[in-house]
């Protein structure tokens, strides 16, 4: 008896699971497939919300060029002639799927009409409509009606009002757009279901649907569930919708339309939707019955055979047993006690490390949601301040201060952005090192100067010493940059007023050792090793408000790690800490020779500060062995501009002084004599140093740029890649290093006469390939390609006032057309595009003959990974600009595409 209840629970188990695992299956496939068919039908959504608005866009454009052609004639009256009747056409050519445009008078009887001239008699069809427009309404979108063609197509009409000089209501200009525009272009989409595609007026009205088009135009669903209920809820969302048209229920999406009110509706029949998941539960229930009575038939056999061979063995058994029992079950319980020991020591550890993990991804986790989330809420809340005009008009002043808040808050954001960028590289081992000379000494002051300002504001005193043996370097000078200020920038994080953080190097025991000792909060001894593992950060009620998101050190020792060192941590809890850098002694470097003896510089302060300080006492001469320059100063703080300008002058340089870029592009463009241009590189608003110092290589070529920036992002970019004349300078200024760069630039000029630009000397001729055809003069053309309308908007925003010649088109079809018609020196292509892509359209255009087919083409992409750059490569772009844009590098990797000119492709 025992036996067959053992026999049954084994099989109802099996039984069980069996089913249970079936059921799971069909569960969670119907879960898939009804979010997979409510993710189509939203995408369906989006992309008609697209199409319609942009159909009603282009209706609205031409009715406003229609509006101004009326007043310009004078009156209505004044329009019905073959002149106005052929503009009237050409408007209503541009209008995607139009019948016609119609112009009414305040009555509402036909004046002109584009499709014929003169025009036929007829009236305003929609009476409401023009009572609305009538009213004051700006823009009227009227539901579906029987056109006035001969072949009779459904149209809906666009309208809007015509007052005369003094504002009275005088006419209508109206656009007939048929339909089947709509439709037609739905039934060209090839969805895998007959989906229903619905454009709606807000009071309910139906514009536009398929099916039953025909049947379904100029009927109302206001009474449906979308209007009385979900629309009230939120604009747009995802609804099980029974029609009040058809009786279909379906899967349905709907959004209202930006600008222009229409209520957007997609749908599939939830019945052809589930179809496939119902067959693939059919086939799930069919396998699982087969499963279970093949098992049933198997354990009824094992059953049986396993009954048979216990009672052959028993006897045996039993035997054995009496003999073995005491030995084994002694030794049995050994292995099982040492066994059970060893496996709780290891669940033990296990359960640890895990806990470990879990607690730093979650510190982590959240630590990144708070330094997200600051800057954000700042971007986010000016921004709306602005679009709102809070404090006043869009002039007003206070403006400038909620603009530069919102760009300080989004480098921030970038800032920690790079940094998880920069720690995913390294741990992937594709975060490569540029070998060259670095000047330490120059690094560490240069990080100093960098985060000054930020360790006044903490009230923490910053100094670095670095011995003369260890000065010189072979490394990265970037990399070694950014591990400088990640050290110093986080002492000055963790050390409270009154503190103090100090940088040395020296040479111990034949390498170079960094030191960064800060006498600030300390760390525990057991989190000491910690915090040099990502995203691990020590929490107390001392440094709970610091932000950070833990990546700072591990980051700093990875870099070290590539330059072949080690970084060690010793910290003590309310004292301080000291982290410690050794780099292989084959880094060090022997000083450069000096080709001759240089003259003492006079003694001077240490630094010029950023702003709001006294000036220095200008020297009153000159170096002695350098030449006076012609200086052009730029920079928006006043304080700044007269400091700089009294100490340049009081080295015997002539200073001419702009406040802004517009005041410096005059200088430029006149007949000053210049030999150096040392701008900031933040002048908000308007152009910034950046792009003024592209617009002053095109004016002065050959002109020497200083740029000066007190963003410690600035330490670690390449501003030699702007231009073989471009060189960045921190501020606060260091005197010795002005001198320096002066000294450079009078020496490179020699003992030339200052002229002006023209009679300035030519460059250097090179050889390039000779054009085939002459390019016409003007400034440079630039074709720009994005499928995303606010993206072409952003762009069009970026390039204003650059100089540059700009056209735009939202696909990369269009951008073969454009380059096969016009000439372009550099088109910036979308790689993600609907229909043809920018890596087809680029394919395309680099199978074009020259010098169309030598166009340099720059990819646009929020991808960044070597897959994505290879295929750039391979379909013959030249360059990689990635989202989201910077205007600075946007703009500098234009210019520099520029200035290579046409060129092999292939150098992303």
């Amino acid at each position: 008896m025992g036996r067959f209840v053992r026999g049954a629970l084994v099989v109802v188990v099996v039984l069980a699971a069996l089913a249970g695992n079936a059921a799971h299956r069909i569960y969670y496939d119907y879960q898939d497939t009804q979010q997979r068919r409510f993710a189509m039908v939203r995408d369906m959504a989006r992309l008609v919300d697209d199409h319609v608005h942009r159909t009603v866009r282009t209706a609205d454009i031409a009715l406003d060029q229609t509006a101004a052609m009326v007043a310009e004639a004078g009156g209505l009256q004044k329009v019905r002639d073959l002149k106005h009747w052929t503009r009237l056409r050409e408007y209503a050519a541009h209008i995607e799927g139009a019948d016609a445009i119609w112009i009414y008078d305040a009555e509402g009887r036909a004046v002109l009409e584009s499709a014929s001239f003169p025009n036929r008699i007829a009236g305003f069809a929609d009476p409401a409509g023009l009572e609305a427009l009538r009213s004051g309404v700006r823009l009227h979108i009227g539901a579906g009606q029987p056109g006035r063609t001969g072949s009779q197509p459904l149209v809906f009409p666009v309208s809007r009002p015509l007052h005369d000089d003094e504002g009275r209501f005088v006419g209508v200009a109206s656009a007939a757009i048929r339909v089947d525009t709509l439709t037609d272009f739905y039934n060209m989409l090839g969805f895998e279901f007959d989906p229903l595609i619905g454009v709606y007026r807000p009071n309910g009205e139906v514009v536009a649907r398929r099916p039953a088009t025909e049947a379904s135009v100029g009927r109302s669903v206001a009474d449906g569930l979308l209007f009385q209920t979900k629309l009230r809820e939120a604009p747009e969302g995802q609804i099980l919708l029974p029609s009040m048209l058809d009786g279909v229920l379906r899967i349905a999406a709907y959004r209202t339309m930006r600008d222009y009110g229409l209520v957007v509706l997609t749908g599939i029949d939830r019945t052809e939707a589930m179809a496939a998941w119902r067959t693939r539960t059919l086939y799930t229930v069919v396998e699982t019955i087969v499963g279970l009575l093949a098992i049933l038939a198997a354990l009824a056999w094992g059953l049986r055979y396993l009954d048979r061979e216990r009672k052959a063995q028993v006897a045996l058994a039993e035997a054995r047993n009496a003999v073995e029992r005491t030995s084994a079950e002694r030794d049995e319980s050994a292995r099982l006690a040492a066994a059970l020991d060893h496996a709780r020591d290891m669940a033990e550890t296990a359960r640890q490390a895990a806990e470990a993990a879990n607690r730093a991804k979650g510190e982590f986790l959240a630590g990144l949601s708070h330094e997200l989330r600051t800057p954000l809420n700042a971007v986010i809340g000016f921004a709306d301040l602005i679009a709102r005009e809070a404090e006043g008009p869009a002039g007003t002043p206070v403006y400038r201060q909620y603009a530069a808040n919102v760009r300080d808050s989004g480098q921030h954001v970038l800032e920690l952005i790079n940094e998880i960028l920069d720690h995913a590289r390294a741990e992937a081992g594709v975060l490569p090192i540029e070998e060259g000379r670095c000047d330490l000494e120059a690094a560490a002051d240069f990080a100093v100067r960098m985060l000054t300002p930020r360790a006044e504001r903490a009230g923490v005193l910053l100094s670095a010493v670095v011995a003369p043996a260890a000065r010189h370097l072979r490394g990265d000078e970037r990399r070694i940059r950014q591990i400088l200020l990640n050290l110093i920038a986080n002492g000055v994080k963790y050390t409270p007023s009154g503190g103090a953080v100090t940088l040395s190097a020296a040479v111990d025991d034949g390498v170079p050792v960094i030191r960064v000792t800060d006498t600030g909060l300390g760390i525990p001894a057991e989190d000491v090793d910690r915090v040099l593992e990502p995203f691990a950060r020590v929490e107390s009620a001392a440094n709970r408000g610091i932000e950070g998101a833990g990546l700072g050190l591990p980051l700093t020792k990875r870099l070290v790690e590539l330059h072949g060192g080690t970084l060690a941590l010793r910290s003590t809890l309310g004292v301080g800490t000291t982290v410690t850098v050794r780099l292989p002694a084959a880094r060090l470097l022997p000083p450069e020779p000096r080709l001759a003896p240089q003259p003492m510089p006079a003694p001077a302060p240490a630094a010029i500060p950023a702003a709001s300080a006294t000036p220095p006492a200008p020297t009153p001469t000159p170096t002695p062995t350098m030449q006076p320059l012609s200086v052009l100063l730029v920079d928006d703080d006043p304080t700044v501009r007269d400091m700089v300008a009294g100490l340049l002058r009081g080295w015997g340089h002539r200073v001419i002084a702009a406040a802004n870029a517009n005041e410096a592009l005059v200088i430029l463009d006149g007949s000053e004599p210049l030999d150096l241009m040392l701008s900031d590189v933040v002048m908000p608003p308007g152009m910034d140093g950046t792009e003024l110092a592209r617009q002053a290589a095109r004016m002065r070529p050959g002109l020497p740029v200083l740029l000066a920036s007190g963003f410690a992002a600035h330490a670690v970019g390449n501003p030699a890649a702007f231009g073989p004349e471009v060189a960045m300078i921190a501020k606060p200024f260091s005197i010795d290093e002005l001198r320096q760069h002066l000294a450079r630039i009078a020496g490179g000029r020699g003992a030339a006469t200052l002229t002006a630009p023209s009679s300035l000397p030519a460059p250097p001729l090179v050889s390039v390939p000779a054009p085939a055809a002459p390019r016409p003069a003007g400034p440079p053309r630039l074709l720009i390609a994005e499928d995303l309308s606010i993206n072409r908007e952003l762009l069009a925003a970026l390039f204003r006032d650059s100089g540059y010649g700009i056209d735009l088109v939202a696909d990369g079809a269009e951008a073969v057309e454009a380059v096969r018609a016009g000439d372009y020196d550099v088109v910036l292509m979308d790689v993600q595009m609907p229909g043809m892509d920018g890596l087809e359209a680029s394919r395309a255009i680099r199978a074009m003959p020259p010098p169309r087919g030598d166009v340099p083409i720059l990819a646009l992409t929020a991808g960044s990974s070597e897959e994505e750059r290879r295929q750039c490569r391979e379909a013959g772009m030249n360059g990689h600009i990635g989202k989201p844009y910077d205007r600075e590098i946007l703009l500098r990797q234009v210019a520099r595409t520029l200035a290579s000119g046409r060129s092999r492709t292939g150098v992303a």
